[in-house]
């Protein structure tokens, strides 16, 4: 009788768990959201089994008090140490509920940061800065992130600036339960701050002279890691190697100076570029390019192109001599000839120009003298030929913010430009002129998928002898960066036979808005206008169209169809366009 009583217990207790088995648990909490939230699920183990086949209730109930701890520990790093949670378990045959309500309580709050520098970090005018930008202030609620933050902006300022033996001595982060406070005691012993030491260059081969141009330091200044980065980014950009590696030898340092190794490979000599493209403007086109990356030891290079295409025609040899600083300034003597035969007019331009181009982080600064010659004809009037000297001054500015999916895209930024120019019929000229162009541009990101784009240019031109003035010189509108909708150089004033002859004034403006719909593709609209004419008084001819754009590794691909609003018949037109934004 007993063994009978003994197997019935033993079977109803199987039947129970059997049971239980097939129940589901689900897991519950309340009381906590946004970061809170993400910390306690990243920290309560109980989730891993929630909407799966329940462990045995016995488990299930170690681990929910087990997920109480858990739970107070994931809301302690954001100052909450007065945290109440009150249990709740329930069973049916379908399911084992476990839900937590929580009572975050008093938050723990700073009543003193100390943070203490040993050593000459203490006097640096870097960590003057730094010491008011300490996330952690009193009075202010506790955040272990924040704590550990300014650790780490400790760290890193010390190793930018050479300070190699910084290390903490102490670091407390102390709470109080009784008043739900919290002391935040920090001590950094800096030592003292290493200087560039010796510099050695392996492999170089260019002069020495030269390369210790593009340095922007000396043994003997104090090491900062901006200066290694500026001048690995600056070889690297140069196109004289392939590959550049700049360290500090820290293993190697003495006296308080680090030397440093720049290891450089040397790049291909020659560089040759064959292939046909296209533009709407231009027509079908083909580029033959020739580059000498080097001619001499001094960094002195040669580039050369030659571009046919259907409109135009293009040749020049540019011979590139680097500034004092060669990562930013440099010189350069250019010659080139360009063909032109489109619509109605018919141009050949031989020009001779020598540049200075100054960069100053966004700002570019461009002096250029040149002369050409230019052979011209508008239609059946007489061919004509003009000569200028032309000095120039050219600023510009750009700020920009590059997509960090794709490098080569503009998120958001801006350019500005100013050109100004001239010439004086007593200085090797047929005419005198004086000539002004302001441009601009912009990138405005609404959102992950809206963008709005605008660009502007106006242009105006002082002269008493029009007619001699080249084409090259007048101001045209109509084509791909000019006014869609009209061909290139469409724009301007007529002579009697109604070709367009270009004019003394010039001003455009676009406005564009464009939608991102899959990854790499945008679709935008945009209206465009703008003339050139011999007075401000001169009409505006505007336009509207729809595009694409293909956001591919190299740049955006843009393919518009715009129409012209004042046109007969209103005819679309195609227009085709590869580079930056900006």
């Amino acid at each position: 009788m007993l063994v009978f009583a003994f197997g019935c217990l033993l079977s109803h207790s199987v039947n129970a768990q059997q049971q239980q088995n097939e129940a589901t648990l689900k897991v519950s909490y309340s009381g906590v959201d946004g970061e809170l939230a993400n910390n306690v699920e990243s920290y309560l183990g109980l989730l891993e089994y929630s909407d799966q086949a329940a462990p045995s209730i016995f488990r299930v109930r170690f681990l929910a008090r087990r997920g109480e701890t858990e739970i107070k520990q994931a809301l302690q790093p954001f100052g909450y140490y007065h945290t109440e949670i009150a249990t709740a378990i329930t069973t049916t045959e379908q399911q084992i509920t476990v839900d937590y309500r929580i009572e975050l309580g008093k938050r723990t709050i700073i009543r003193e940061v100390d943070v203490n520098i040993e050593g000459a970090l203490a006097n640096d005018p870097a960590y003057q800065s730094l010491r008011k930008r300490f996330p952690a202030k009193v009075g202010e609620p506790l955040l272990h992130s924040n704590y550990e933050r300014i650790k780490t902006m400790l760290r890193n300022l010390a190793a930018e600036r050479g300070y190699y033996d910084a290390e903490f001595t102490e670091q407390k982060l102390q709470v109080e339960l009784t008043d739900a406070s919290a002391a935040i005691e920090l001590t950094y012993a800096s030592g003292e701050r290493f200087r560039f030491g010796d510099v050695t260059i392996c492999c170089n081969h260019l002069s020495s002279d030269f390369i210790a141009r593009y340095f922007q330091f000396a043994e003997g200044d104090y090491f900062h890691t901006r200066d290694l980065l500026d001048l690995q980014v600056a070889l690297a950009g140069s196109d004289y190697f392939e590959t550049v590696e700049v360290a500090p030898l820290w293993q190697q340092a003495e006296a308080q100076k680090v030397p440093v190794s720049v290891r450089v490979t040397p790049n291909k000599r020659d560089f040759y570029q064959i292939g046909p493209g296209y533009g709407t403007d231009t027509g079908a086109r083909l580029t033959l390019a020739f580059d000498r990356r080097w001619v001499n030891d001094r960094g002195h290079r040669l580039a050369s192109l030659l571009r046919l295409s259907e409109v135009q025609s293009t040749g020049f040899v540019d011979y590139i001599i680097p500034g004092r600083n060669p990562a930013r300034d440099q010189y350069s003597i250019t010659g080139e000839v360009i063909d032109r035969s489109y619509e109605e007019l018919d141009s050949t331009l031989y020009r001779t120009s020598v540049r200075d181009t100054r960069h100053y982080d966004r700002w570019q600064r461009t002096y250029q003298l040149s002369y050409q010659q230019e052979d011209f004809q508008f239609g059946s009037s007489p061919s004509d030929t003009s000569n200028f000297l032309v000095p120039s001054a050219e600023f510009s500015y750009i700020s920009s913010n590059l997509d960090p999916r794709n490098r080569n895209l503009i998120d958001s930024g801006y350019r500005v430009s100013a050109r100004l120019q001239g010439a004086s019929d007593s200085v090797l000229s047929s005419a005198s002129f004086i000539a002004l162009t302001l441009s601009g541009k912009t990138v405005y990101s609404i959102d992950e998928h809206w963008r709005v784009i605008a660009r502007a240019e106006v242009a105006a031109m002082e002269t008493d002898n029009f007619a001699e003035i080249s084409p090259s010189l007048r101001f045209f509108a109509g084509g791909d960066h000019s006014v869609r909708g009209y061909a290139y150089q469409q724009l301007g004033p007529t002579n009697s036979e109604g070709v367009v002859v270009g004019g003394r004034y010039l001003g455009v403006a676009s406005a564009e808005v464009d939608y991102l719909v899959a990854p790499n593709w945008r679709v935008a609209l945009f209206t465009d206008m703008g003339n050139s004419g011999m007075a401000w008084s001169m009409s505006w001819k505007q336009t509207y169209g729809i595009g694409v754009r293909w956001l591919s590794p190299i740049g955006p691909v843009r393919l518009d169809v715009a129409q012209a609003v004042d046109e007969p018949n209103k005819p679309w037109r195609l227009h085709l366009t590869i580079g930056p934004d900006l």
